[in-house]
């Protein structure tokens, strides 16, 4: 049996982290991403891909829920959260950390 589901536009990343990282099953809620892909015996997401040194990434580095929610779900570079904090740190305004931390860079 298959079910349907509407997903609306910015919910695509709920749909990856609640069921397809977790090999199309139903991921039981505040189960940690590990917990929840063991318990399916579904390997961690990998990065792969030939742009990956743009952003900083390197292949075979485990996708963790919070690069998945930042890329898919927020539009924002996979690592916007440590990003974001650097340029604070460094003194930045927060709307220029939050410039530093989109996809794109700025």
């Amino acid at each position: 049996m298959m079910d349907i589901a509407i997903i609306r536009a910015g919910q695509m990343h709920r749909y990856y982290l609640r069921q397809v990282v977790v090999g199309d099953g139903r991921r039981p809620a505040r189960t940690p991403l590990v917990q929840a892909q063991e318990e399916a015996e579904v390997p961690a997401g990998r990065w792969m891909g030939r742009g990956l040194s743009v952003l900083g990434l390197t292949a075979g580095d485990v996708v963790t829920e919070a690069q998945l929610r930042n890329l898919f779900g927020e539009g924002r570079h996979p690592h916007a959260d440590e990003i974001e904090a650097d340029q604070l740190a460094a003194g930045k305004k927060p709307a220029a950390a939050r410039r530093a931390g989109r996809s794109g860079g700025g």
